[in-house]
């Protein structure tokens, strides 16, 4: 059972489009992919027993990409919190864009606190 639902995730995960946007680390496509690979090759154990979650969850990870909500429920609304057009928010969320921002990765109170001092 787990190999076909491996199977069904990763054909779903390899549709998702890349954000050429965004480095690697920021980008949902390989999220999910390596959460894909994470939860059914390391952590096996995790996996839920009932077969009618994995279906929903997957049937869900499906409409999102298939924008069936967006299409459904269409919006008019075209600017964000900005005031900022579609490419302009994508522009701004990029990773130039972050640095415009003053917006970097920001290291966690751990490894400052244990970083090494020179």
């Amino acid at each position: 059972m787990s190999a076909h639902y491996y199977k069904r995730f990763m054909r779903l995960a390899a549709r998702w489009p890349k954000d050429k946007h965004k480095n690697p680390s920021r980008d949902l496509a390989l999220f999910l992919e390596t959460e894909i690979e994470r939860l059914f090759r390391v952590e096996r154990s995790n996996l839920p027993q009932d077969i009618g979650i994995c279906e929903r969850r997957l049937q869900s990870l499906e409409q999102i990409l298939r924008n069936v909500h967006r299409s459904n429920y269409p919006n008019s609304y075209k600017s964000g919190v900005f005031g900022l057009s579609l490419d302009g928010l994508h522009e701004a969320n990029s990773d130039e864009g972050r640095k415009v921002f003053g917006l970097r990765e920001k290291n966690s109170f751990l490894s400052r606190l244990f970083r090494r001092r020179s």
